[in-house]
């Protein structure tokens, strides 16, 4: 539809059979370059006033803009004189000493016969089928319009053109917004009284300079400013233009005229634009020096004039500069989807006032208010209908995330930091959702095996593993909205990774599966869950192992085959699995980025509360109770936003043998009927357990395939070297104390006193009085927030420890951050390009802490992997075969040293933001 729309640039010749193409040849030929080359689409945007005519009939003007641009108030800045004088307007930053129509921003007026007829001259499109003949030996290259489309506005005499200087750009790193960012403010949402016309302003603005008492008035002006008619007035008044001129007009000379009226030679070889050909840029590039960046540029009757401009005084506050779009130019080069999360659903949350866009992402904005946290007491509030469940990306109860994630990536080369995404996933999208074929050639597919809900919501859901896009679908969500409370509870997030070495053993598959299916069993049905298995397909040689590993992944989660793939209905055996999203990626790596599945994952939690970071491979199993105690927390915490709790992981030297439901002394269990789970602790055996020590906090020491060789003559004696530390009380751990302790073992501590006090039912596990342990535990909490936030120095153990620290966290997140601005998903998700077995694990939590989230323990809850989980993962041909990466998977240390800042900076920028915020709100008491 679309190339054949396109192909109407040759109208003409096909009036007049001259076509060299037939359009029956054409179109395909051109549909084929628009889906492998989606950019080429950019070259028609002169001609789009006579591709789209019988859109606009009814517009006065049109114009084309760019996807790296953000807008803001652009119809204050388009003054009357733009509007009813000039046919061709165009928007530039200040280089308009190259007169060449800004593809960022332009716009013409309607004028069907002549003005919507100008790129004629530009035989690329007018002669297309010339250009697209298979016969043609020249090879169909980009053209950019910005060269030939500029020449043929330039030559008219019969027209008026205006190069104006209002854009706004990232390009020099010496501006104001690298040092201050740029704000774009949202202004007030609407109230009971406005109009069904009102339309919120977009407003973008930043620091007149780099200055730093500038930079203060910015962080101190109101965010909606432009809204107070009583400071300043002027910026109401639609009919004053922003900019006046000032001085004479004179004339413009470009190398085209100093060719003609001097015959200097030298002013063919021009060129002062490398993207347009040469052919163009006599026309284009003007004499060196003859026109400043505070100057406009006009065509009238074909000669060029320029002349200077200034902003008017009193239209913004004093040390303030606003424009009417940002365009990004060197930011977008780096940028990383989720960097830009916090942008996506900034229109639909009322809560948020606006972004602030810099280098390393978008922050939110803060605005200094007594309501600025959550209002979360409604006699509704365990509703779905919950106010924060618009303001993120991630999933809820009647719509699913939309993001794609990045499932694998390298280094770019250029800039530096830069990556590019080459294999990406995204979940099934809404129906009536335009998808088309992704850039990225190695996309993976994504399959719903079993969703919770209702059959005759998704009876329509097509399930077709579309490569490289998203699957299209009839429903809004995957959850029934009976089986989940949004507030109250808590979905566990699991992802797991099946290569081709765990395929050569059917029994390794089957217990992997078996340990994600116990994980489930034990979380039980009444809380949501969700596992996402990522499955190797690079192996084409032997189809039949993928083919028989799909399978056997089928035959344990989806439902019996009679029903649809996506029903409630079960059997004894699938209970369990009644409240759970299951789903099945494949793609041709051999392993993928862990963070972005489980980035993946956890947006598709439809509840405010997630637990993730449990490591399925390492034979982890969450503990008896982990569910209850998971839930007894959501609603302790139901009006208090903003906290972490991170449940504990540890290696068991024995298997559970209390209740082995008939299997044995195997520690399994085979309950339901024909399925395998394994047994496991729960917090009842707690203080026995701390007291024979049989619980390990190195895992590392009991994984298949160590990360770090170790010595040969290694024995274990049954002995936990690490006892006497983790025995310590909370009474005797306080900044005095002479051992330094990491964070792991300050939070372990702190779980296992309160864990133990929990089981006994008395403070006693804290050996004290009530009052010395509740002063002891807030200056452990202290410790633990200071050694996390202490990591983000990036310096000598620091680094180090963030970096090699070897076990994902398992964490237990509010979506609700410590402020309504600040929702958790998208302003701190797992940085995807960090892959590996130990590459920044740790990073997220610290970034949580210095944000202001409240990190503790959930006491109770823990995972554990026995003797039995490890073996049944364990075999030599894992050992011998096993791809995983220990490191970093990105293969560039300046990569990972960028992204590593860029994250530091944005989080640090954020916590600065919120400190400043609360020191002016204190200040107006």
């Amino acid at each position: 539809g679309m190339a054949k729309l396109f192909t109407r640039v040759t109208d003409q010749r096909q009036s007049a059979n001259l076509m060299q193409t037939p359009l029956s040849k054409l179109i395909p030929r051109l549909s084929r370059t628009i889906l492998n080359v989606p950019y080429i689409l950019v070259e028609y945007k002169p001609a789009f006033g006579h591709i789209f005519a019988e859109y606009l009939t009814s517009y006065s003007h049109w114009g084309y803009s760019d996807l790296d641009v953000v807008f803001g108030d652009i119809s204050r800045w388009i003054d009357d004189e733009e509007w009813n004088e000039y046919d061709i307007v165009t928007y530039g930053f200040g280089d308009q000493d190259k007169l060449y129509l800004r593809g960022q921003f332009t716009f013409h007026r309607n004028d069907p016969i002549k003005i919507n007829q100008l790129w004629r001259h530009c035989k690329y499109l007018s002669e297309m089928d010339v250009r697209y003949d298979s016969n043609n030996p020249e090879k169909v290259t980009f053209e950019s319009a910005e060269g030939c489309y500029s020449q043929a506005v330039i030559r008219r005499k019969d027209i008026r053109v205006k190069w104006a200087v209002k854009a706004f750009t990232d390009v020099g790193e010496n501006g104001p917004i690298y040092s201050q960012g740029v704000y774009l403010s949202l202004g007030s949402p609407p109230s009971l009284t406005s109009s069904s016309s009102y339309v919120p302003k977009s407003v973008l603005y930043t620091a007149a300079s780099s200055n730093v008492d500038e930079g203060k008035v910015l962080q101190n002006l109101s965010t909606n400013w432009f809204e107070d008619k009583s400071q300043y007035p002027k910026y109401g008044e639609t009919n004053l233009s922003i900019q006046k001129y000032v001085g004479e007009r004179t004339k413009v000379q470009t190398y085209r005229t100093l060719y003609e009226q001097n015959g200097d030679e030298s002013a063919k070889d021009v060129k002062c634009m490398y993207w347009a050909p040469k052919t163009y840029q006599m026309d284009i590039c003007t004499v060196d020096g003859n026109v400043g960046s505070d100057e406009v540029v006009v065509l009238e009757k074909g000669v060029l004039y320029k002349q200077k401009f200034v902003e008017r005084k009193k239209l913004f506050p004093e040390g303030i500069r606003s424009f009417p779009f940002f365009h990004f130019q060197e930011w977008k080069r780096i940028y990383r989807t989720t960097q830009l999360l916090p942008s996506h659903n900034v229109r639909q949350a009322n809560h948020m006032a606006g972004l602030i866009i810099t280098k390393e992402g978008t922050l939110p904005l803060f605005t200094p208010s007594f309501s600025s946290s959550w209002k979360l007491h409604h006699s509704w509030s365990s509703h779905i209908a919950s106010s924060w469940t618009s303001a993120d990306t991630g999933s809820t109860s009647v719509r699913p995330s939309v993001n794609r994630f990045c499932l694998k990536s390298i280094p770019k080369g250029h800039p530096k930091g830069a990556t590019s995404c080459t294999v990406a996933a995204s979940w099934p999208r809404s129906p009536g959702a335009d998808y088309g074929s992704t850039s990225l050639g190695d996309s993976a597919s994504v399959t719903i095996l079993r969703s919770p809900a209702k059959k005759q919501q998704l009876s329509k859901l097509k399930m077709s593993s579309v490569r490289g896009r998203k699957a299209d679908s009839k429903t809004g969500s995957w959850w029934d909205e009976k089986l989940v409370d949004a507030n109250n509870d808590v979905t566990l997030a699991l992802t797991l990774q099946i290569t081709s070495a765990h395929m050569k053993d059917e029994s390794m598959v089957r217990n992997l599966l078996s340990l994600a299916d116990s994980n489930i069993f034990h979380w039980g049905c009444r809380q949501p869950s969700i596992l996402l298995i990522h499955v190797d397909s690079s192996n084409e040689e032997d189809a039949a192992l993928l083919k028989n590993t799909l399978k056997l992944i089928r035959d344990t989660f989806a439902p019996p085959s009679n029903d649809d793939a996506t029903t409630t209905s079960s059997t004894s055996s699938t209970t369990h699995l009644k409240n759970s999203l299951v789903a099945v990626i494949d793609s041709y790596e051999t392993t993928i980025s862990r963070k972005g599945l489980l980035n993946m994952a956890t947006f598709a939690a439809a509840t405010r509360w997630i637990v993730s970071g449990l490591e399925l491979e390492r034979g982890l199993v969450l503990s008896r109770e982990a569910s209850v105690y998971a839930g007894r927390q959501a609603k302790a915490y139901a009006d208090m936003t903003g906290h972490v709790f991170v449940l504990p992981q540890f290696a068991s030297t024995r298997d559970d043998t209390r209740d082995d439901g008939g299997g044995g002394e195997t520690g399994e269990h085979r309950y339901p009927e024909g399925r395998v789970i394994y047994s496991v602790v729960g917090a009842d055996l707690l203080p026995s357990i701390r007291g024979k020590q049989t619980m390990r906090s190195n895992l590392s020491e009991y994984d298949c395939v160590r990360c770090e060789e170790e010595d040969d003559g290694y024995v274990d004696d049954g002995v936990d070297d690490e006892a006497e530390s983790h025995g310590r009380r909370l009474s005797d751990a306080h900044p005095s104390s002479s051992a330094e302790m990491n964070v792991d073992e300050l939070l372990e501590d702190l779980w296992w006193d309160l864990s133990v006090a929990d089981v006994y039912g008395t403070p006693g596990g804290f050996n004290g009085a009530s009052e010395t342990s509740v002063g002891a535990m807030a200056k452990i909490h202290d410790r633990i927030e200071v050694s996390l936030v202490s990591l983000l120095d990036r310096k000598g153990e620091h680094l180090e420890y963030l970096r090699y620290f070897d076990k994902s966290p398992i964490l237990m997140i509010d979506r609700l951050g410590p402020k309504k601005e600040m929702m958790t998903l998208d302003l701190a998700p797992e940085v995807e390009n960090f892959g590996g077995r130990a590459c920044f694990h740790l990073l997220r939590l610290a970034q949580l802490a210095t944000l202001g989230y409240k990190v503790s323990v959930l006491p109770g809850a823990f995972a554990a992997s026995y003797p039995n989980t490890r073996e049944a993962l364990c075999n030599e041909s894992i050992r011998e075969s096993s791809t995983s990466q220990c490191d970093c998977e990105l293969d560039s240390e300046s990569t990972i040293t960028q992204i590593l800042m860029d994250e530091v900076k944005r989080t640090a920028k954020v916590a600065v933001l919120m400190n400043e915020v609360d020191a002016r709100l204190l200040n107006s008491q």
